[in-house]
């Protein structure tokens, strides 16, 4: 006997419910389309990426299943994919929000993967490589805005110390200070992420981030103790504080003279914080932002958290109020 004939596959390790098997372990599903008759047929997999219970289904019901972002294009690139002869491969998200499900479509378009009226190709799982992309760039633009944050933060409590500073050394002196308080409550939100120590008071991270500022408004931190911040949560609150109290440095009661009130409580199984602002000493009152900033605290909050929140700005201040449930 050959080698070869010694290596040709046999037993019961060959059957195509095996090999099936190993597909779907790899996040493949199979199925085909008609486009005479607009229907999918969806191998068992294929059913739980669309979530649906029927292993035939109208090409319409998939459609209105498709993240509305995602929908045109993808219905276009699917329609171009029954007669183009070439290999695609075109993404799309099953429903909306933080828990859609991204697919990668793929095969070979035109006749060659024709069987009938049937035409077939694969559905590839690729949610986690998505989310790492997002997460990735998430990171970037964070960074980014993080090193701006922290020269708008360098600049405020310079205007802040020299206000008050009656030499050049005093000034040096509290400079370097609040600076230290504030390198202290970036250091304790890191030293929690990576596991050093348990839950972290809610209160007592507000008041080292805003320990800086206090000099130049009056500032009030209220939040009960059984307000804590798990350790893996902790940089996400020291963000959203942060965040916060850089644009009351801009904009709001810490620019100077202004008033600034904290409270946390807990709210049954939720946790309650609230950050309330006098009018800003200027009289400017800065408007609702959809910048990089907003949408870091709603990516936090309310991904990374799991919570909710609300933001209301006019002639009285500033009040922001999140809610964020009970890991």
């Amino acid at each position: 006997m050959s080698m070869a004939e010694e290596l040709e596959p046999t037993g019961d390790g060959w059957t195509l419910e095996n090999f099936t098997g190993a597909i779907h372990r790899g996040g493949v599903g199979l199925w085909a389309w008609s486009p005479v008759r607009r229907v999918a047929r969806l191998d068992e997999l294929c059913r739980d990426f669309w979530g649906v219970p029927d292993a035939v289904v109208g090409i319409d019901d998939l459609f209105g299943r498709v993240n509305a972002e995602d929908r045109a294009g993808m219905m276009a690139d699917w329609a171009a994919s029954e007669n183009e002869p070439h290999a695609y491969s075109f993404d799309f998200r099953i429903g909306e929000g933080s828990d859609a499900r991204w697919i990668s479509a793929r095969g070979v378009g035109g006749e060659a993967s024709r069987v009938g009226e049937w035409i077939q190709a694969i559905f590839l799982d690729i949610t986690d490589r998505k989310r790492a992309e997002e997460a990735e760039r998430l990171l970037t633009a964070e960074l980014a805005h993080r090193v701006s944050n922290m020269f708008t933060v360098a600049r405020a409590l310079t205007s802040i110390v020299a206000r008050d500073a009656t030499s050049a050394p005093s000034f040096a002196e509290d400079l370097s200070r609040r600076f230290g308080v504030l390198h202290e409550a970036t250091a304790l939100a890191t030293r929690a992420h990576h596991g050093e120590h348990g839950d972290v008071p809610l209160g007592m991270l507000a008041e080292r981030i805003l320990a800086p500022y206090r000099n130049g408004a009056d500032v009030e931190v209220d939040v009960e103790d059984a307000v804590v911040a798990s350790p893996g949560k902790v940089n996400d609150y020291a963000m959203i504080f942060h965040e916060l109290a850089t644009n009351s440095a801009k904009y709001g009661a810490l620019s100077g003279g202004g008033t600034l009130r904290v409270r946390g409580r807990m709210d049954g199984d939720a946790t309650r914080l609230t950050w309330e602002e006098g009018p800003a000493p200027s009289g400017s009152v800065k408007p609702a932002g959809t910048g990089f900033g907003s949408r870091l605290l709603k990516q936090t909050i309310e991904r990374s958290l799991g919570g909710r929140f609300e933001r209301d700005i006019g002639a009285s201040g500033l009040r922001f109020e999140m809610v964020v449930p009970l890991a």
